[in-house]
């Protein structure tokens, strides 16, 4: 792929929060012409969250984005899944390899969410609890699946919504890069509660429509603020103003975490 401009509107930010600890999320975006002149335009988006203390989570974190760009960026075109499991499983190798290579970097891993938006077509994949939204005719709706204790008790119906929120193990996940060699990543596009996972994962490359957006976060965000609120803010401002004004509401309610939103948004 041949470094472009991405011709979708895009907007981003990070901060560590307001706990005092080092920022341990990374994100990248970056826009490829795939197999050279006359083929379509690629932009890929990553949100990673650092898992490990002693700096090694964000040394996971960054590593991720890193080996997923780039292999993005030597990728000729065509079959994106193919891309995407190439992409994931390279990191997971890189990050599991480096973590038992080095005694700092002990048990250091990174959950990662990937929007890929070729054309108008979607493709996404994601491992950990960083999630996905699609904002679309003033709705909002996740299309990932939190990789985490609370989801997978969520979906046995062990817990209530409610009592999720403060759940001691509200923070456990169980899937990320980096804990072993190889990680499966989940090609769930989920865009109706009834659906099959084999129904979700045929909705890669969703079209989408102009006034689209792609919203990508770690749970810093959406441990403190609520999807109708996110739905709120990028209704409300440009995207830019919507990613501040995120970022700025989940630091009021507390911080606890670091927070990273980006927003890709097809235009009008």
């Amino acid at each position: 792929m041949i470094p472009f401009p991405s011709p979708l509107l895009i907007a981003h930010d990070t901060h560590a929060g307001e706990s005092g600890k080092n920022n341990e999320d990374h994100h990248a975006v970056h826009a490829f012409r795939a197999g050279g002149e006359g083929s379509e335009l690629v932009t890929v988006a990553i949100v990673a969250d650092g898992i490990g203390g002693h700096r090694a989570g964000e040394v996971a974190s960054e590593m991720a984005a890193q080996i997923i760009m780039e292999r993005a960026s030597q990728w000729p075109g065509g079959d994106y899944g193919a891309l995407l499991t190439s992409a994931f499983g390279e990191a997971a190798r890189q990050i599991a390899a480096r973590a038992h290579s080095t005694n700092d970097l002990h048990g250091m891993g990174t959950t990662c969410a990937l929007a890929l938006v070729a054309g108008r077509r979607l493709f996404i994949c994601y491992a950990g609890d960083s999630r996905l939204y699609l904002i679309r005719d003033q709705t909002i709706r996740p299309i990932s699946i939190d990789h985490t204790w609370i989801q997978e008790a969520l979906d046995y119906k062990l817990i209530t919504r409610e009592e999720a929120k403060t759940h001691p193990n509200r923070h456990v996940v169980r899937r990320h890069l980096g804990g072993k060699a190889e990680v499966q990543p989940d090609f769930r596009l989920r865009l109706a509660d009834d659906e099959s996972n084999e129904q979700s994962e045929q909705n890669q490359g969703l079209l989408l429509n102009p006034g689209d957006a792609v919203l990508l976060c770690s749970d810093g965000l959406t441990d403190l603020v609520e999807d109708p609120e996110i739905l709120d803010a990028a209704l409300t401002n440009n995207l830019d103003e919507a990613v501040a004004a995120l970022i700025k509401l989940a630091r009021e309610r507390g911080g606890h975490d670091n927070i990273t939103v980006v927003i890709l948004q097809m235009p009008e």
